[in-house]
C-alpha cells in the first residue's frame, strides 16, 4: 500500500476500498494455485493415484477396481435402465395393441345367481363374487363359463365381460396405466439387479485383493521379521 498523507484518522483511498470487498471475494483473492495443486494432490493420494513408492501393486490394482465400479453405476447402469425401459415399452405396448385388436367385450348371461363374496375386499365397497353365465363368441358359438360378477346378482342379469377371438373369457387388454406400470418395473428389476451385480463383483475382489495383501505381508515379514528381531537384540 502507498505512503497516504492526510489528516489524522483518515483511511487510505486503498484501504477504504479492500474493506468494501465482499468475503468471497476476499477469498477468491486469497486462492492460489499453489491451493488448488495441494488439494489435487490430496484428493489424488485418497483416491490412490499418487506415485507413492510404499503402495503396492494391489492397492493400485484395488484402486482401479473401485473406480471402474463406480464409473458403471455412473454411466452404464443408467443406460442399461434407459435401454430396458424404452424395450420393455415396445414390447408391452405391442402385446397391448394386439390383445385390443383380438379381445371383444359381449354380454353374457347369468345362468344362476351370485352368492356372496367369499373374502371381502377391504379396498373396495363393491363386493365381486364368480358365478356361471353364458355367451355368445364373436364367432357366433355359444359358450358359457365363470365370470366376476357383483355379489347377490340374479339369475337372468347380464354383465359384460371381455373374450378372446376364440370366445374364452379373459382379462381386459392393458390399458395406459398397466403398460407404465410394466416399464417402471422392468426398469427398476434391471437397475437393482445390475447394482447389486457390480457391488457383489467388487466387494469378491477387494476380498480377493486382502488376501493377497495379507499373504504378502506375511511373506515380507518372514523375511525381514528375524534380521529385525536380531538387532533388536
Amino acid at each position: 500500500m502507498r505512503p497516504f498523507a492526510g489528516p489524522p484518522g483518515a483511511r487510505h483511498p486503498e484501504e477504504k476500498a479492500w474493506c468494501w470487498l465482499s468475503p468471497l471475494e476476499v477469498t477468491a483473492m486469497s486462492t492460489t494455485p499453489g491451493t488448488w495443486r495441494a488439494g489435487c494432490a490430496r484428493c489424488a493420494r485418497a483416491l490412490g493415484l499418487d506415485h507413492n513408492p510404499l503402495r503396492r501393486t494391489v492397492d493400485r490394482v484395488e484402486t482401479g477396481v473401485r473406480l471402474a465400479v463406480l464409473v458403471l453405476l455412473l454411466t452404464a447402469v443408467p443406460a442399461a435402465m434407459l435401454l430396458a425401459g424404452r424395450t420393455a415399452d415396445h414390447v408391452f405396448l405391442r402385446h397391448a395393441q394386439a390383445q385390443q385388436a383380438t379381445e371383444r367385450q359381449v354380454t353374457a348371461t347369468l345362468t344362476q345367481s351370485a352368492g356372496t363374496s367369499e373374502v371381502a375386499d377391504p379396498y373396495s365397497s363393491v363386493q365381486t363374487t364368480w358365478a356361471r353365465a353364458r355367451w355368445t363368441a364373436p364367432n357366433g358359438t355359444a359358450r358359457s363359463g365363470q365370470v366376476l360378477v357383483m355379489a347377490g346378482a340374479a339369475a337372468g342379469s347380464t354383465v359384460r365381460i371381455w373374450v378372446s377371438a376364440s370366445g374364452a373369457a379373459t382379462d381386459p387388454p392393458a390399458g395406459t396405466k398397466d403398460v407404465m406400470a410394466e416399464v417402471a418395473v422392468t426398469v427398476l428389476v434391471t437397475g437393482t439387479t445390475l447394482i447389486l451385480v457390480l457391488l457383489g463383483a467388487e466387494a469378491l475382489a477387494c476380498r480377493s485383493l486382502d488376501r493377497r495383501r495379507s499373504a504378502a505381508w506375511d511373506a515380507e515379514w518372514r523375511a525381514i521379521g528375524p534380521r529385525w528381531s536380531g538387532h533388536r537384540s
